[in-house]
């Protein structure tokens, strides 16, 4: 029975060859050594012909292995499971924080004395200031002012959120933890969860997971919080104790607040294909047609237009998808408007825009 574990496995099974792939092999590794050896003794002619005699017997020894593999029966095929795009590192790292709108700059209390001489940074905050600061010729290039998309005579700031209150509902996956720091004398740990966010100030004491360094949690926590006020989202593992304090494993902080407004659309991941039931159900509360509509619309990107059925276009591109299952407009091209999320589109002046939504 498939289920959002086997879609997680699967995902973390493909990432992890993708970065096999991209690492040199051993076996050229091996090559490139020996081949190195041989013409610092015998020259570099001798040498080329002795790596390619050596990568021939390899050849033949694994042609060799494979035709007597060939006797046995058939391996059986995995079944396809739709799979998530997972990044080998947070998505802050990988998208310069979500910083593509505003920056973060921390406010610092001043010293009043030599005493805070040795205190640290992060003991001095006191506040977050977010803004931007760009400076430019009016009026704007005619490049310019086409990438921006935006009317020039109002400046390059326009699309910047608002700055009233704005309720939402965070929803927390902890999935699982990978090599903690052994926190107790037998080598091991029994990790717990921690999580803040503004007020909310969860512990899941009562769920640990006794003498493990790997622990799967498999936790989800929905917590209530208001933007700008309640964005900074911390989530800890401390180490259980019978007796005395628990001890704090490792934690890390998330902007949550620079994740829904960035244009990258940091909120909640999207899938391959769109489905209304099952282990790939579609999870996020805005339909594909939806996304693409708004996406298209705040990147000055011409589309979607839609039609006929399983047919969807934007900018200059044509995407195409099973019109079995329509949505509250009569659009039956949702596969079609997942395939363009995925993907990349073209704005009227050639530069690239990417409409793909990330897994958060």
């Amino acid at each position: 029975m498939l289920d959002w574990w086997s879609k997680y496995f699967a995902s973390i099974d493909t990432m992890k060859e993708q970065l096999r792939q991209q690492e040199p092999s051993g076996i050229d590794l091996e090559e490139k050594d020996e081949m190195d050896n041989t013409e610092g003794l015998k020259g570099p002619m001798k040498g080329k012909e002795k790596a390619r005699t050596t990568k021939e017997e390899k050849k033949k020894k694994t042609q060799s292995s494979g035709s007597g593999q060939g006797s046995e029966a058939p391996e059986k095929k995995k079944p396809k499971i739709d799979e998530l795009k997972v990044y080998p590192k947070e998505l802050e790292s990988e998208f310069d924080n979500f910083e593509d709108w505003l920056h973060t700059f921390n406010l610092l209390r001043g010293k009043t004395g030599d005493d805070e001489d040795g205190s640290t940074e992060e003991e001095r905050i006191v506040g977050r200031f977010k803004g931007s600061l760009c400076v430019y010729k009016v009026p704007l290039p005619e490049d310019v002012s086409r990438e921006a998309g935006y009317d020039p005579t109002y400046g390059m700031f326009q699309g910047i959120p608002s700055n009233d209150p704005i309720n939402v509902l965070v929803r927390v996956y902890v999935v699982r933890a990978t090599d903690l720091h052994p926190a107790d004398i037998n080598g091991k740990a029994d990790p717990y969860i921690a999580i803040r966010l503004g007020k909310t100030d969860i512990r899941d004491k009562e769920n640990y997971i006794s003498k493990q360094l790997n622990p799967v949690f498999g936790k989800s926590f929905d917590i209530e919080a208001s933007f700008p006020m309640e964005s900074m989202l911390t989530v800890a593992v401390y180490d259980w104790d019978l007796v005395g304090t628990d001890d704090l494993i490792g934690e890390t902080k998330i902007d949550l607040e620079n994740r829904f407004y960035s244009k990258h659309r940091a909120t909640c991941g999207i899938a391959q294909t769109y489905s209304i039931h099952g282990y790939n159900i579609w999870r996020d509360p805005m339909k594909p047609s939806q996304i693409l509509t708004r996406l298209c619309k705040d990147g000055k990107v011409d589309g979607p237009h839609f039609g006929p059925p399983g047919r969807v276009k934007v900018a200059n591109r044509v995407f195409t998808g099973p019109s079995e299952i329509e949505d509250e407009n009569g659009n039956g091209a949702l596969d079609a408007a997942v395939c363009s999320l995925s993907r990349g589109v073209q704005r009227p002046g050639g530069t690239p825009t990417s409409l793909r939504n990330l897994t958060a």
